[in-house]
């Protein structure tokens, strides 16, 4: 019975406790978020980025780069005979003329075997002399004669071989390359020292995507670093083939040019001479197929489809709004714009 009466008690206790924390504004349980409305962005507080419309040129274009080249090089070397180089006279990238001396070899040998057989020459002409005037027969007198006679002979066969010592240039060229050979180096016949090359005779061998642009006296720019200089085609594969075909049927047609043709290239001449220190070095050849010049040009990107329409989003009163466009000429990376912007829109990027 006593029990009962306990929990009556705590009971209410803890009823009384309840409303007390009430009335005192306290909980023991926590509120819950007040939730509050989306926030309203306005249209005028949207921050857009842009880029202002310009007139300029645009070019539709063909790039292909490849390497200046000589048509016609030559690899020097001692013919016949072998020696101690003794000097040289030149360096890679020299210009040189015609007959100009790349190196010498040694002959010291040489110069006396030379000066030795001048003097037995000299002996052979005074006896000669003797004999005549000592009134020797004819047969005496041109027996004599015949010494002097192979003496000269040998004396040239050794000057000769003096004049061969010096390796000279074939052509007016550069010296594009030297062996590695050295003053004091032993060389043998045959065994290249230098290599020449004619720069009057200049060309790029290309393979653009499309070889159906190019055609015979096409003309194109060559880039070269900052420099440009004029180009015309002189070889293509159609005209490669013609070629080949020609040189079959006429066996006394023989190429000459020193360039070893490839059915899938496209070869461009410079058409003035250009300076020797491009051989070697890469060139762009540039094919303008279209241009426009002072138009509004704009990047690809901006242009969007709506509805099969070409539209683009410029800026109007701070609103972002879509305005059709007629196009033109485009590139890989802009279009003309023909109508529906004008000078000074601004275009909007996002």
């Amino acid at each position: 019975m006593n029990i009962k009466v306990d929990l009556k008690k705590l009971f209410a206790a803890a009823v009384s406790a309840i409303m007390c924390l009430s009335a005192g504004g306290c909980y023991l349980l926590p509120d819950e978020e007040e939730v509050l409305d989306a926030p309203t962005v306005k249209a005028s507080d949207v921050t857009y980025s842009t880029v202002t419309a310009k007139k300029k040129d645009l070019e539709k274009k063909i790039v292909a780069t490849g390497t200046v080249t000589a048509e016609n090089q030559y690899t020097l070397s001692y013919e016949k005979q072998s020696g101690t180089v003794s000097k040289f006279y030149v360096k890679a990238g020299d210009k040189v003329k015609k007959g100009d001396v790349i190196c010498d070899l040694d002959t010291y040998d040489l110069d006396y075997q030379i000066e030795e057989k001048q003097l037995y020459l000299e002996k052979a002409k005074l006896n000669v002399d003797i004999i005549y005037e000592g009134g020797g027969s004819q047969a005496e007198i041109d027996s004599a004669y015949v010494d002097v006679q192979l003496l000269e002979k040998e004396l040239e066969k050794l000057q000769a071989q003096k004049e061969d010592s010096s390796l000279k240039s074939p052509i007016d060229g550069v010296v594009s390359s030297l062996s590695d050979v050295r003053a004091g180096d032993n060389v043998n016949p045959g065994q290249t020292i230098a290599t020449v090359i004619d720069t009057s005779a200049l060309y790029i061998a290309i393979q653009p995507d499309d070889l159906t642009q190019y055609d015979i006296d096409t003309e194109v720019q060559i880039r070269i670093g900052e420099d440009y200089y004029d180009g015309v085609v002189f070889m293509t594969p159609k005209k490669l083939a013609d070629y080949q075909e020609e040189q079959k049927e006429d066996h006394n047609n023989v190429d000459d040019t020193g360039i070893d043709y490839q059915a899938d290239t496209i070869y461009v001449r410079f058409k003035d001479t250009a300076p020797a220190e491009t051989v070697g070095q890469l060139a762009d050849t540039i094919l303008v197929l279209d241009s426009v010049k002072d138009a509004i040009v704009i990047s690809n990107n901006l242009i969007k489809k709506v509805d099969g329409t070409k539209v683009v989003y410029v800026l109007k009163n701070g609103e972002k709004t879509a305005v059709e466009v007629e196009t033109g000429l485009s590139t890989g990376s802009q279009t003309e714009i023909k109508s529906g912007l004008k000078e000074g829109d601004e275009i909007v990027i996002r």
